[in-house]
């Protein structure tokens, strides 16, 4: 799939400093957890993977850098109803920077929603180190009352 296909590569780039583009890296995919030779009887065996194509366009590689951090988990998005009074987003920021999430996006609606007029809806992209990461987050958001829709499809 494609998100086996970038999460290789950024494996790639992370763990080998090796740069390919993504059929290049198909391989690799197959073989990564969740992917169609991820098997038991695959499992410790020396495997040879040829990786090639080094032809990729550098806005793509960042694209595919992208796909793989939040197929990793460690670039996700939620949506979390705060207050729309003034401190309102203020202590939902301070809470996701007391849990280690670097902020990348962070987006207000007021116009669309459909809920009490005190509450905006936060639309906020954060980078994490992993899934174990953003299971501690969603529970102190959960515990300090944000009402989140977690990693939506878009």
């Amino acid at each position: 799939s494609e998100k086996c296909i970038a999460l290789a590569v950024l494996r790639l780039l992370e763990n080998e400093k090796i740069v390919v583009e993504g059929g290049g890296a198909a391989g690799l995919a197959a073989l990564l957890p969740g992917g169609p030779l991820d098997r038991p009887d695959m499992k410790g065996k020396n495997i040879i993977v040829p990786l090639c194509g080094g032809n990729i366009d550098t806005t793509v590689l960042g694209r595919v850098i992208e796909r793989g951090l939040a197929a990793d988990e460690r670039l996700v998005h939620f949506y979390a109803t705060v207050s729309d009074r003034p401190g309102g987003i203020a202590r939902l920021t301070q809470h996701l920077a007391e849990e280690g999430a670097s902020i990348k996006d962070i987006y207000h609606e007021r116009a669309w929603l459909h809920s009490s007029v005190d509450q905006v809806q936060v639309r906020c992209v954060v980078e994490l180190q992993g899934k174990e990461h953003g299971r501690k987050l969603r529970e102190t958001l959960a515990r300090n009352g944000y009402p989140v829709k977690w990693n939506l499809e878009q």
